[in-house]
């Protein structure tokens, strides 16, 4: 998965810069254009979980990244004739989101086959993966003061044609493999087995909970990184692609970073909702002091802390949801975590694109910050997911019970 993950750290950088770097739109804009990418997991990240359990997960991914090629040469031939537009770029994040939808939960299912003693380490490596290959890609995309955009989307192109090939020979068809399940019962089935997603969800409130932090990570946190990081480097401190590119860099290393101490200290996540919320709560506290535009030689190590709490708790809402839910429900439950995390984040980049504008740049981080720490310090004195534990008797137990209904 690092070809495709090199892909997206390129869309990362470029898409939103696109937005307030070379077509010099409003916060608000950026925030609207955000959102447009985001808002498709709403309406397709469900089913899209009930696809993948239903398909071999290898040739579905490698479908899905080939279409990502449709909207992006759609882009290339839009920057190559000069008719970019701000609507334009709008369709687009809604077509790449759209697949996007069907991707995440298909990614995120592969990590069941995991041991779940492994799990902690699985997740952490994984995501250390993810982000070495984005950061990567962020600096790809930081030269486009040298390198043209036409010349940056056909390298992005190549490399999603490279991830296509590689995860369908990495995850082959194996010989007797079950046939898909008839058309004529997809629709039934597929409402059937929505629910039973969702159902996991209700019955288990430590799993409620982890699901409301999760929205509220989307709403306050991706928010702030999607809409401010970009404007933090062209509004705070002048620069360019490059510095914002710089930016994304020094994120991802604290992303790696605190996932290599997840892979070497294990042990201490009996309880990984606590350090979740504790993460969580530092995350937050980065953004409010990150709002006093402080010199660059600090802006840099606060970046690096702030990568470092989001990687944490990425990394344990994870852990939690796959500890808790068995191998035959992780697509659908993983779907329902994306829905929440991604769900909450165009409306959380929306807000603060508009809030940026209205109150200025510093004053909508001092107003994340604040709410961040509220939502830590309730769900630490309110909620399940502060006594949580890693419980695979428990997976076990819950999966036995699917497969008797099922039968």
């Amino acid at each position: 998965m690092g070809a495709s993950n090199l892909a997206m750290g390129l869309h990362k950088v470029l898409f939103p810069w696109l937005v307030v770097g070379v077509l010099m739109e409003s916060p608000s804009q950026l925030g609207l254009a955000q959102m447009a990418v985001l808002l498709p997991n709403l309406l397709f990240i469900l089913p899209g979980g009930v696809a993948s359990d239903r398909r071999h997960r290898g040739t579905w991914l490698a479908f899905l990244y080939f279409m990502y090629l449709v909207p992006l040469a759609v882009l290339m031939v839009s920057v190559i004739t000069g008719e970019l537009t701000f609507n334009l770029l709008l369709l687009f994040g809604i077509a790449f989101g759209t697949i996007s939808a069907f991707v995440q939960p298909a990614r995120e299912s592969m990590l069941g086959f995991a041991a779940p003693d492994l799990i902690h380490q699985t997740v952490a490596k994984v995501m250390m993966v993810q982000f070495i290959a984005q950061a990567v890609g962020f600096w790809v995309a930081g030269q486009l003061d040298i390198v043209s955009l036409p010349q940056l989307l056909a390298f992005q192109m190549a490399i999603l044609v490279v991830s296509s090939v590689l995860i369908k020979r990495s995850h082959p068809v194996p010989n007797g493999a079950v046939a898909p399940v008839k058309e004529s019962k997809t629709v039934k089935h597929s409402w059937q087995e929505l629910r039973e997603g969702l159902q996991l969800f209700r019955d288990d409130k430590g799993l409620l909970h982890l699901l409301m932090i999760v929205f509220a990570t989307g709403f306050l946190a991706f928010g702030v990184y999607l809409v401010g990081m970009p404007l933090i480097a062209r509004e705070l401190y002048g620069g360019g692609a490059g510095l914002y590119a710089t930016l994304q860099i020094v994120f991802s290393l604290g992303i790696v970073s605190a996932n290599f101490g997840v892979m070497k200290r294990s042990k201490i996540f009996n309880r990984p909702g606590r350090l979740m919320v504790v993460s969580f709560l530092l995350r937050g506290s980065m953004v409010g002091v990150i709002a006093a535009a402080p010199s660059m030689w600090l802006l840099f190590p606060l970046i690096y802390i702030w990568g470092a709490c989001s990687g944490l708790s990425m990394t344990l809402g994870r852990t939690i949801l796959h500890s808790q839910v068995p191998l035959l429900l992780r697509s659908r439950a993983a779907s329902v975590y994306q829905l929440c995390l991604f769900g909450g984040a165009p409306l959380g980049a929306w807000v603060c694109g508009v809030t940026v504008e209205s109150v200025g740049l510093t004053n909508a981080f001092l107003a994340v910050s604040a709410v961040t720490f509220t939502v830590a310090v309730l769900t630490a004195l309110f909620s399940p997911l502060w006594h949580i534990r890693a419980n695979s008797a428990k997976t076990q137990a819950i999966g036995e019970r699917h497969q008797k209904k099922s039968c």
